[in-house]
């Protein structure tokens, strides 16, 4: 899944932190000026040293989501979901790490690979599952099936695109798929959010069904916003950089043209 190539014919927008080495000009921009590169990197390994290491012991008393004793393979395919979600956002920031996609295409190649085989498309059904097992709430379940359907078709259109040739297109979807891949951070990051605002947790002396209308109320209120606001920034980004993109050309086009009406 390469993206160090350009579509013949079509101008590219790039993806994230896209550079012009791919397209026989110089190389891009130095890493100092891919300001997202580093916060990046440090926000997903706080996340994942937080949550990930609780789903390691492959105890149910562990989970942050309780699993559901209506379904003994709830906890199983979610500890799946988990690690397939991990190997997908480590391969995913991999994946637009633009100093990478430069020097290293070959590591780039196989991480795409990884990415989609043992991260996207695995994670994605189980996802589905979970999503129907879930004790989280109708809310919850849907928008959980809603970002799996669409985290799996947009990796899978982008791998196509890298299997014709059409790097620019592949370069799109890819942008959308890391997208919906990093919802699982923003939904996490919402939900702390709403604890200190809007949700406050339940008191001490709350009842059983006042904790889980809390939780199933809270989960779908971060679910929703936590995939529909990562990628409806992915598609602005998209748009904004096709514009600039053919305002660069249109700009180069006017200087290249000779100037008339020469002074006698």
């Amino acid at each position: 899944m390469t993206i160090t190539t350009t579509d013949r014919g079509r101008p590219s927008p790039g993806g994230p932190g896209e550079d012009s080495a791919a397209d026989g000009q110089e190389a891009g921009p130095r890493w100092w000026r891919r300001p997202w590169v580093g916060p990046l990197g440090l926000v997903v390994a706080v996340f994942l040293a937080m949550g990930i290491p609780r789903y390691l012991t492959f105890d149910p008393a562990d989970s942050k989501i309780p699993a559901n004793p209506q379904y003994p393979w709830h906890y199983p395919v979610l500890v799946v979901h988990v690690l397939c979600g991990t190997v997908a956002i480590v391969t995913c920031c991999l994946q637009v790490w633009p100093a990478l996609r430069q020097r290293y295409p070959k590591v780039h190649r196989v991480s795409g690979r990884l990415y989609v085989a043992a991260g996207v498309l695995p994670g994605g059904v189980a996802g589905l599952a979970v999503a129907y097992a879930s004790p989280s709430g109708l809310s919850m379940q849907m928008s959980t099936m809603t970002t799996s359907v669409l985290w799996i078709g947009t990796a899978v259109v982008g791998l196509r695109m890298a299997r014709q040739g059409r790097i620019a297109d592949h370069r799109r979807w890819m942008v959308r798929s890391f997208a919906l891949t990093m919802s699982i951070v923003v939904s996490r990051v919402l939900g702390v959010v709403y604890d200190h605002t809007i949700l406050p947790p339940p008191g001490a002396g709350a009842d059983i069904p006042s904790l889980i209308a809390w939780g199933q109320e809270r989960a779908g209120l971060a679910s929703w916003p936590g995939w529909i606001l990562p990628l409806l920034i992915a598609e602005w980004w998209l748009v904004e950089r096709e514009a600039s993109a053919r305002h660069r050309a249109r700009v180069r086009r006017g200087l290249s043209r000779p100037r008339g009406g020469a002074a006698h």
